[in-house]
């Protein structure tokens, strides 16, 4: 894991758009500052992952969670398992390709 802060990804890609990933953006970003409103962790929307047959995705970095069909009624899941109220959510792992997994992780290490 990375010394910098956490970091959670939406994706805005037309496929997670049309699902509804910029109203689930603004919730799980609300949600997280209301369960701790001094949170270091920040919430951004990201271009696309390439796994839209699953979208709504969303990455959690640097702890490599790549998470794939989120729905709205997931956020309080989330929010648990970001800020260690509950666990890493496993039900919405596994679902994209391992390499668009990979890719993923790599380019946010690398900074792309």
């Amino acid at each position: 894991m990375s010394d910098g802060p956490r970091l959670v990804y939406v994706c805005e890609g037309g496929d997670c758009s049309e699902k509804g990933s910029v109203e689930l953006f603004e919730e799980l970003k609300d949600a997280l500052k209301r369960e701790d409103p001094s949170t270091a962790i920040r919430v951004r929307k990201y271009p696309c992952f390439g796994g839209c047959a699953h979208g709504i995705n969303v990455v959690v970095y640097p702890d490599r969670c790549f998470y794939s069909q989120v729905k709205k009624s997931d956020i309080p899941a989330i929010v648990d398992s970001l800020t260690g109220k509950g666990p890493k959510l496993d039900r919405l792992s596994g679902k994209v390709e391992k390499d668009v997994e990979q890719i993923t992780f790599d380019l946010l290490t690398t900074g792309f």
